[in-house]
């Protein structure tokens, strides 16, 4: 499968006027990467679904402004991880109140439970990500965290797309066995894909 769309702006434009054939091309060639966020982070196949729709339909509702957009993939990745996130709360919070109904636990405490533990996994990731050798950190925060495409920094910091993908896979392996021993392999999902 080819990694960026042909003509993605033209395509932008059309949509931004209503084109449906050209909306149909740019949902059968990211469905799959917006699926597969959401999937990593719910574990269900519906509720990946659902995000892939949710997305998509933002995306219509919006289509006059497509065209202003620079990186449609980070902008698509942002709106997939909101929209993710957005599930992800509503979960929480629905398994909370099932929660509370059997323990009586407040929701004052388990807010603050919450924000601790939101506290301590971004801290786990700046550690993981500050362990990196200082190239391969450079190259994870451009792509992963600032949402740059993988030839934009190899354009940016004058490298092969090659070096870029390199330093980029063994930054995102360097983090996972940090994650690892520090018994976080669950959260990885979460923050490999939706954290900033």
């Amino acid at each position: 499968m080819q990694k960026e769309l042909v003509d993605e702006k033209l395509i932008l434009a059309k949509i931004a006027n209503g084109d449906q054939l050209s909306f149909g091309i740019l949902f059968n060639f990211y469905r799959n990467k917006v699926y597969g966020y959401a999937l990593a982070i719910l574990q269900e196949d519906a509720a990946a679904e659902e995000i892939v729709q949710d997305v998509f339909i933002k995306l219509w509702v919006k289509r006059t402004h497509l065209v202003q957009i620079e990186n449609f993939g980070g902008f698509l990745r942002t709106t997939a991880r909101n929209e993710t996130l957005n599930a992800l709360k509503k979960a929480t919070v629905e398994q909370r109140n099932i929660l509370k109904a059997h323990q009586g636990t407040s929701d004052v405490d388990l807010a603050t439970e919450n924000e601790i533990q939101f506290k301590e996994t971004k801290k786990l990731l700046e550690s993981a990500i500050e362990k990196l050798p200082p190239q391969q950190k450079l190259i994870y925060r451009l792509c992963h965290i600032d949402g740059l495409k993988q030839t934009d920094v190899a354009n940016k910091l004058n490298l092969s797309p090659l070096t870029v993908k390199t330093h980029l896979r063994d930054a995102v392996k360097s983090i996972k066995n940090f994650l690892i021993t520090q018994d976080q392999i669950k959260v990885i999902p979460l923050l490999l894909f939706f954290i900033k």
